[in-house]
């Protein structure tokens, strides 16, 4: 089992997800970002798959209609990342995203030129931007890699932010509940995102946008525990991106889950920080982690190629971060502490079960 803890600690090249945009741009007012500075988040698989062809539509009967992109203006810059509807007025999305430091230290969006805007595409491209009131993030986040006192590891753990919107969201916008169940190796999850593009044959190519979502499936692999010892917490799962014959985990590290269709497996990329990844449940989507960073293992690997990995935080294990930071707005299913908390695998074979029965 060690081999799982060691494959994350190990990486050659374990990056943010975040998009990091012109230095030189001048801080965006509301309603005003810049839009044609930046062209198009997912990766795609080889032809005859594309990354125009996971592009998702800006409408309001999307499943991904609450999945927002962020632009966070500090400095006489800025930088994009994703991130997800979970009230009215209350986005998910990555502690890094909001660090000023990569130490941990929370943007001060008070001080003049520094901001927090969230971009809705829920009904048309930028059909509402809203700046927050109020960022924060979960109390153990120290930085991107930075682990807590006594522990010599490069840590992801606790990369988890909250947004606060100043006025509510579009009600074009769907609001996504969080699933506490046990997240699973081998469970499928889905992604959506605003980041960086490509395929997998020759890694990423397509640039960041904050009106182009895409999306696309993986399976979960294994998970990194609580870094701060709490026993039995998975706080970060690990997923890789199999393609062309390539499946790092399984062939290195004997982690085998399924590969998915060309035009369905999927990786991350800069500006992907923050977005969801979901779990289908009761027949909607449910918010099971946030999409934090990618990896590539060995040298010969190329960013964003099959064969290399990605992942992010389980927010099951932040639930009381999340009530608190949102001040109640948001849903979990079930309510954490309630009866059946199972593992969300084992659910989804359940609720397929009880379909079939149904019909």
């Amino acid at each position: 089992m060690s081999h799982r803890k060691q494959s994350l600690k190990k990486a050659v090249g374990v990056v943010l997800a975040t998009g990091v945009l012109a230095a030189a741009m001048a801080p965006a007012q509301a309603a005003l970002l810049p839009t044609q500075t930046y062209k198009p988040l997912i990766t795609s698989g080889d032809l005859p798959d594309s990354p125009q062809a996971r592009v998702d539509g800006n409408t309001s009967d999307s499943p991904f209609s609450g999945v927002v992109s962020l632009y966070i203006s500090k400095n006489g810059g800025g930088y994009i990342c994703s991130g997800a509807l979970v009230g009215k007025r209350s986005v998910v999305s990555a502690g890094h995203c909001v660090d000023s430091d990569g130490k941990g230290t929370l943007v001060d969006i008070n001080q003049p030129g520094t901001s927090v805007q969230v971009v809705f595409n829920s009904d048309g491209d930028y059909n509402d931007v809203i700046r927050a009131s109020k960022v924060s993030m979960d109390a153990g986040y120290q930085g991107f890699g930075n682990c807590p006192a006594g522990v010599s590891s490069f840590c992801v753990n606790d990369d988890v932010s909250v947004v606060t919107l100043e006025r509510d969201a579009p009600a074009s916008a769907k609001i996504y509940k969080i699933a506490t169940n046990a997240l699973l190796a081998g469970t499928r999850i889905t992604m959506a995102g605003y980041g960086t593009s490509g395929d997998g044959v020759n890694g990423y190519y397509i640039e960041p946008e904050f009106n182009v979502k895409r999306s696309g499936a993986n399976y979960v692999d294994y998970f990194e525990t609580d870094d701060e010892g709490v026993a039995g917490r998975n706080e970060v799962f690990v997923a890789d991106f199999d393609g062309a014959g390539q499946d790092t985990h399984c062939t290195y590290f004997d982690i085998c889950t399924p590969q998915l269709a060309n035009d369905v497996e999927s990786g991350i990329g800069g500006g992907d920080s923050g977005g969801p990844s979901f779990v289908k449940m009761y027949g909607e989507l449910m918010l099971v982690a946030n999409n934090t960073f990618s990896t590539r293992y060995f040298n010969s690997q190329v960013d964003g190629t099959f064969g290399t990995a990605f992942g992010g935080i389980v927010l099951s294990s932040y639930t009381d971060y999340l009530l608190a930071a949102t001040a109640g707005d948001v849903t979990f299913v079930p309510e954490p502490g309630s009866f059946a908390l199972f593992g969300l695998g084992a659910l989804a074979l359940f609720g397929a079960r009880r379909r079939s029965i149904k019909k």
